[in-house]
């Protein structure tokens, strides 16, 4: 049945037409302005012009660009799809769900004065939906998005509810309608809840009664206030308040008459206060991070993490904490202040302190313990991440004294950002002396054709060095060289002047994961002299520029770097003679001298560690013997093996470094013993190949292993 209470008129203002019963589709070619659907009706509206319309137990579905702009009224049994459409209403609420109704919006926008939506004891599905409530005619309306009202409302797709005052407002209908009148629930899926004057949601109790919300905010939404408050929970009201991936800035808030259980799960971050809390559950990597000083009942972690965060140094105070998990705080060993864990009864599980490290250097070494963590009781266990914390050079530990734990300074070691520095110091002199050899394997057998040439040499060695603080670590070096010489004939023998050049890259690995590289680049000038009854006299000159950079791993696993540019300079003498015996068979003693002056320079890590020195310098002695073959070929080329041993004496011993002040001296002083062999072949009068391996071990310091080939061609 479908009755038209007045005629349709173009020039008519208002039509009211009641619908029982009937299946009526409204479109943009009908007039009528107001409807009531009533008794079962179904009404589909579809690109129409609607100024007002009420639903009673009735099916509307709403779409293809239709705009109510009078508001929409709906109750009791039944359903409303809206797509693509509008409804609005500049003097009371856009569109109003009660009494059981249920109803799906997509891509669609809501707009009122008082709420742009309420959903009293009803179920409300949005997806893509835009919603804005401005300020509303009765007082308790003061601009909500969404209103709540004993019901439910799923918010998800990237809908974004917008108002005044709040972005979703939840309590009870005036009037009790239903078992679960006082209980609200709302799901926010990848969505935005912005409010310009309050909090973004606001749960409370009214007339006496007390009201419950479960809120759930999940997939990335966002929370925008105008207080700094994204949960408000007063007036005797119970809200559980659940965030899963998702990052949130801004407090939660609960006034002294109700009760606020928080969770943030699935990598979910809050960044704020959680001002009278009950409890809080951190669980799969759920992170919250304080903006102030804090106080919660209960605490339980399931493998999330509490942040103190920055600015003063801040207390968190708790009832009970149980599980596992993380808190990262801050000290000031100097001032004997930090951020503080207090427990004010039971602390159960395994915690970990991720104590901020820092390159800035403690002033007084002699410090007093420093308290981070009180409780009253319990079997919880506290370690510190990494074992350590790094203030400045050196790292301290961690100690449980009764029921509280402290930071002391009586087992302090060397920190890693002072390791990593100490082995760069350390490591430029062997760099420079890896480069440069002895030379036969620079250049190969030498002797012969009294023509000059020019040669190459590719090579690789390993070190395992040690500081002679025990800072230990792997020093990987490769590199090339390639050089050009003439000869000068001379009564007693030929001279060779040539010049070189070449690159070197070197790896440091520490221990923890830090690391530091050494790219040198280098020149130099050379002399050979050969005499006729053996003797040879090498003499290398040699400039390098080296390149130093440093990434540390920190005792808390947080990353720190730094790098500076310096040169170094320095010489070689090498004297020996090569003694034929019987059936092609030499030996060949020599002795070394070479000394490296490496320029000193200062640096500053980003964790502010500082670090220099004036020089480092290295001199180094050996003596040693090579005993080989010549071996002629058929082709007429010539093969010669060898081995070789000797021995080194390194004789500097004071290198100073200055970390943060604080006075190192790098020792390079000691003994060693060295071990090679290798082959040279003549494949013509002009071309010959050379390859060498060596081992060494010595006083901190073992290579073991280093490989050189090359190959020389005369012209």
């Amino acid at each position: 049945m479908m009755l038209v209470c007045a005629p349709l008129m173009a020039e008519s203002s208002a039509y009211w037409v009641p619908i029982d019963n009937e299946r009526f589709t409204i479109d943009a070619s009908y007039p009528v302005e107001s409807y009531s659907v009533i008794n079962g009706a179904y009404v589909l509206a579809t690109g129409a012009e609607i100024k007002h319309m009420s639903v009673m137990n009735s099916d509307v579905d709403v779409e293809r660009g239709t705009r109510i702009f009078g508001g929409m009224q709906i109750g009791g049994k039944g359903r409303l799809t809206v797509s693509d459409s509008s409804i609005t209403n500049e003097r009371a609420i856009g569109l109003t769900l009660h009494n059981g109704f249920r109803a799906y919006i997509t891509d669609s926008v809501l707009a009122g004065h008082g709420a742009g939506l309420s959903v009293a004891f009803s179920y409300a599905y949005l997806e893509n939906v835009k919603v804005f409530g401005a300020g509303g005619v009765f007082d308790h309306w003061s601009g909500w998005g969404i209103g709540v009202l004993g019901g439910e409302a799923s918010i998800s797709r990237g809908s974004h509810i917008t108002g005044d005052e709040y972005a979703i407002y939840m309590t009870h209908p005036e009037t009790a309608v239903g078992v679960n009148y006082n209980y609200g629930k709302v799901q926010v899926n990848n969505s935005t809840l912005e409010s310009f004057k309050g909090a973004a949601i606001r749960v409370e109790g009214r007339d006496g009664i007390a009201h419950k919300a479960d809120i759930d905010i999940s997939a990335g939404s966002i929370l925008l206030s105008g207080n700094g408050n994204l949960l408000e929970t007063f007036n005797q009201s119970t809200t559980h308040f659940t965030v899963d991936n998702s990052r949130l800035t801004g407090n939660l808030v609960a006034d002294e008459t109700s009760t606020l259980n928080v969770t943030l799960q699935n990598n979910a971050q809050l960044t704020g206060n959680i001002i009278n809390g009950n409890r809080l559950v951190l669980a799969s990597g759920g992170y919250w991070q304080m903006t102030g000083e804090n106080s919660l009942k209960t605490l339980n972690m399931d493998g999330g993490a509490v942040g103190f965060g920055d600015g003063a140094f801040k207390t968190l105070s708790l009832n009970e904490l149980s599980g596992h998990g993380n808190f990262a705080m801050r000290v000031d060993l100097d001032h004997g202040i930090g951020d503080l864990l207090n427990v004010n009864g039971q602390a159960n599980g395994q915690f970990g302190l991720r104590v901020q490290n820092t390159g800035h250097e403690v002033v007084s070494p002699d410090l007093q313990p420093l308290r981070v963590v009180h409780t009253e009781g319990g079997s919880a266990q506290f370690n510190l991440i990494g074992d350590r914390v790094d203030l400045g050079v050196y790292s301290y530990g961690l100690e449980q004294q009764g029921n509280d734990w402290f930071i002391v300074g009586q087992d302090k070691t060397i920190s890693p950002s002072t390791g990593s520095a100490l082995a760069l110091f350390n490591a430029a002199p062997v760099v420079w002396m890896g480069e440069l050899s002895t030379l036969r394997s620079r250049m190969g057998e030498v002797r012969g054709t009294g023509l000059g040439g020019g040669w190459m040499r590719a090579y690789g060695n390993r070190f395992e060095a040690s500081t002679s603080n025990g800072i230990d670590y792997r020093h990987k070096q490769q590199g090339f060289s390639l050089g050009a010489d003439v000869p000068v004939q001379l009564g007693n023998g030929q001279l060779s002047l040539g010049v070189l050049a070449g690159h070197s890259q070197s790896d440091l690995d520490l221990s923890r994961g830090s690391n530091g590289t050494i790219d040198s680049v280098y020149v130099g000038t050379y002399g050979t002299w050969l005499s006729e009854q053996g003797y040879y006299l090498d003499a290398v000159l040699k400039l390098n520029r080296l390149r130093n950079k440093a990434k540390v791993a920190m005792s808390d696993n947080t990353r720190a770097k730094g790098d500076y540019d310096n040169t170094a300079v320095g010489a070689s003498l090498e004297f020996g003679r090569q003694i034929r015996l019987a059936d092609g068979w030499f030996v060949e003693p020599y002795t070394q001298l070479a000394m490296v002056d490496v320029q000193g320079e200062g640096y500053r890590m980003d964790n502010g560690l500082r670090a220099d020195n004036s020089h480092t310098r290295s001199v180094l002695a050996k003596a040693g013997a090579s005993l080989g073959r010549d071996i002629a070929l058929k082709d007429g080329g010539v093969l010669q093996p060898y081995v070789r041993l000797a021995a080194a004496q390194e004789f500097s011993r004071n290198n100073e470094v200055k970390v943060n002040d604080r006075h190192f001296d790098n020792d390079l002083s000691g003994s060693r013993v060295e071990v090679g062999a290798g082959v040279s072949v003549s494949l013509s009068e002009r071309l010959q190949l050379h390859a060498d391996f060596d081992y060494m071990n010595g006083k901190r310091v073992e290579q073991p292993w280093g490989a050189n080939v090359g190959l020389r061609f005369a012209f």
